[in-house]
């Protein structure tokens, strides 16, 4: 069992106070393994799972890790926070290309809700490595996470890739979700269009850039990455290197580089990212809906006539300029981007 606890330790980081009550026999961490709830204990427990949890703890801020069926995600409850004010609509939040759930982790904080659970997509953080990234799989996933987790109405916020997935899966399922927040991307067709996304957004040039350094140069660890990532491209800015190297994890006992990100099939699968493979005319999403632009990003405010391909798709949605925001919206505006979400799901 210890050693179970341990690889479990060093992969999750769970809390150590956690670690040691589970050590010592306490029933806290809980799996499904063959559709039964198991419990693992300081005494043993079945180590084929497919779903577990723990509850993570700093200071007052609680967080629940969990996994169903190869995909990862949070769950946090901020009524504690914001007492009367806290929505009982849950909010599901979806990251961007080559990031992951952590990257919400202090941005959750800004949500009134009692529910907010962040997904890792597949092929990132914790989630399951798998050989495509079409979107009618993806929203499969999402959807069988929110049926298991007995969600059955929710707000849906997107970021970059996250946000087509949102959008594709509100249009397929809008019954689903009450409300969406689509963050600095459209519903459109990158790849046929050919437009040009400046770096380090462009996900085909930088998607080609991890690919090369993986295969063709297998950094041993995160300081070879960063090392071969500046020399491919000189400009890049530290902040994004360092957002990739939070999917990337050394192993000093084998003197190898694990990567959470699947680079492999990001790159042979970037026709479908950058796709939007919906017709308008077909799809509609009618329920209360928010797209936070941002004004220096080449991702939809350049993009000619991008309010109408939003209309297109969602005729009811609200459009919201950030004037001195890059493409990263929520990192570069927290406060406005949770105001706008928190606004959205009060309608």
């Amino acid at each position: 069992m210890n050693g179970f606890l341990y690889k479990l330790n060093k992969f999750h980081r769970i809390n150590k106070n956690i670690y040691h009550s589970l050590s010592n026999g306490n029933n806290i961490l809980n799996y499904k393994y063959k559709g039964k709830i198991c419990t693992i204990n300081g005494k043993g427990g079945n180590k084929n799972k497919a779903y577990f949890s723990y509850e993570s703890y700093n200071n007052d801020d609680k967080e629940i890790v969990d996994m169903i069926d190869g995909i990862s995600f949070t769950i946090r409850n901020n009524s504690s926070i914001y007492k009367e004010e806290t929505k009982n609509i849950p909010i599901v939040i979806l990251h961007g290309c080559y990031g992951s759930k952590r990257n919400f982790r202090n941005f959750n904080k800004l949500l009134k809700s009692n529910k907010i659970v962040s997904i890792d997509l597949p092929n990132h953080g914790e989630s399951k490595h798998t050989n495509d990234m079409k979107y009618d799989n993806i929203e499969e996933d999402i959807k069988n996470v929110l049926t298991k987790l007995n969600i059955t109405s929710c707000c849906l916020v997107g970021f970059s890739l996250g946000g087509k997935v949102s959008m594709y899966t509100a249009l397929k399922n809008p019954t689903l979700f009450s409300h969406l927040i689509i963050m600095d991307i459209l519903p459109y067709n990158y790849y046929s269009n050919n437009i040009e996304i400046a770096l380090p957004y462009s996900i085909r040039k930088m998607s080609k850039t991890l690919y090369d350094i993986k295969i063709n140069k297998n950094p041993k660890n995160k300081l070879e990455f960063l090392k071969y990532l500046k020399e491919e491209l000189p400009n890049i800015p530290d902040s994004f290197s360092q957002f990739i190297c939070m999917s990337l994890k050394d192993n000093e006992q084998k003197n190898k580089l694990t990567w959470n990100i699947n680079v492999e099939t990001i790159y042979n699968e970037i026709h479908n990212i950058t796709n939007f493979p919906l017709n308008f005319e077909k799809y509609k999403y009618m329920n209360p809906c928010s797209f936070v632009i941002a004004k220096k990003s080449d991702l939809a405010y350049t993009i000619p006539d991008y309010d109408q391909i939003i209309k297109n798709f969602f005729p009811n949605s609200k459009s919201f300029i950030l004037e001195n925001s890059s493409h990263a919206v929520y990192v570069d505006a927290p406060h406005e981007c949770a105001q706008i979400i928190n606004q959205t799901i009060s309608l």
